[in-house]
């Protein structure tokens, strides 16, 4: 008889244990805490996800923030193709506030890209080392088709898109990218002929005939100018690959676009919607026509807040690209859920 209770005491005690393992494991939340930073060339940004290490892909996003840093601005100013201390400190803090709140959610690690304007910069490897030793984050200094395959990564980690039919468009300070798979599965990163601050600067110097050190901003523009710079922005891109042209064209293609750019210089543009119609950018754009800095909206971004949207613009009519989404996505996104990063 104390036999039979003794087994059925343990069986009982098996059970609970059996029930609370398995409540455990329903009730904690699955996947890792993992931190990136985008250092881009107008702003560094701050991802926080928990991401499944199995799949690489976000099971959710908990915290994100972008501060303003304009490295390529600077960089074009300069004499000697270096950072300034100017921007070099703004840039530092900027990286230090970040990390202090990704510390916050105990991620597992933070990692950081650094792209265009860490690219070009002569003095860029030293304040990589710099931020490193003040802050302990490692920048890595990735390549343009690098920088194109972190965006097509964390477009694909957040969305239903299929791979195989997407392309994905990024323009930040310094560069440009539109990204894409071959047949073949291999990703093609088309880099673009100019990005955000060199457009600006060409409508400054090539149609206004200014001096950007004098110059700094092509506002005002005149509709005149403004259909210049629609016609030189789809000039260049007509140079684009033309595999991703036929992609482009392609009725079952999904175009995706990400970046800073994207999210706070064209979608405040139009009235904040995810999707956007070529003829609702060209109407909204118009109406920008002989404002200056003053009436324009952006702050310390408003020399930008026209040349943006025409850039935009002018590729979507050359490439005959009629309508886009808009993803809340950066390189941060992709470096979350790039394998070789979290090994």
């Amino acid at each position: 008889m104390m036999n039979q209770r003794l087994a059925w005491l343990f069986m009982t005690l098996f059970v609970v244990f059996a029930l609370f393992a398995i409540s455990k494991q329903m009730t904690e939340p699955k996947g890792e805490i993992r931190a990136a930073l985008d250092i881009g060339s107008g702003a560094t940004n701050l991802k926080v996800a928990r991401v499944d290490p199995e799949t690489n892909k976000i099971i959710s996003q908990i915290f994100e923030r972008s501060i303003p840093v304009p490295y390529q601005k600077h960089l074009e100013q300069s004499n000697d193709n270096t950072f300034d201390q100017v921007v070099k400190q703004q840039g530092m803090q900027a990286i230090k506030s970040l990390k202090e709140i990704a510390d916050g959610y105990q991620a597992k690690k933070i990692i950081a890209v650094a792209t265009a304007a860490f690219r070009q910069a002569a003095n860029a490897p030293q304040f990589a080392q710099e931020i490193e030793k003040q802050t302990g984050v490692q920048v890595r200094i990735i390549n343009q088709d690098e920088e194109g395959i972190m965006a097509f990564r964390g477009a694909l980690a957040l969305s239903s898109a299929e791979p195989e039919k997407t392309v994905v468009w990024d323009i930040g300070g310094g560069s440009m990218q539109l990204t894409t798979l071959t047949e073949s599965g291999t990703y093609l990163v088309e880099k673009g002929k100019t990005a955000s601050i060199s457009f600006k600067n060409a409508i400054i110097q090539q149609i206004k005939q200014k001096n950007i050190a004098t110059d700094p901003s092509p506002n005002p523009m005149t509709l005149k100018e403004m259909n210049t710079a629609l016609d030189y922005a789809g000039t260049l891109a007509l140079q684009t690959d033309p595999y991703i042209l036929e992609k482009i064209h392609h009725p079952s293609t999904k175009m995706i676009a990400v970046g800073s750019l994207f999210n706070y210089g064209i979608r405040p543009v139009v009235d904040n919607n995810q999707k956007i119609e070529q003829v609702e950018l060209e109407m909204a754009v118009y109406k920008m026509a002989g404002k200056n800095d003053a009436d324009l909206p952006g702050g310390t971004l408003a020399e930008v807040a026209v040349s943006n949207p025409l850039l935009v613009l002018g590729y979507m009519k050359a490439l005959q690209i009629s309508r886009l989404e808009i993803m809340q996505v950066n390189n941060a996104d992709g470096a979350l859920t790039y394998p070789p990063y979290w090994k």
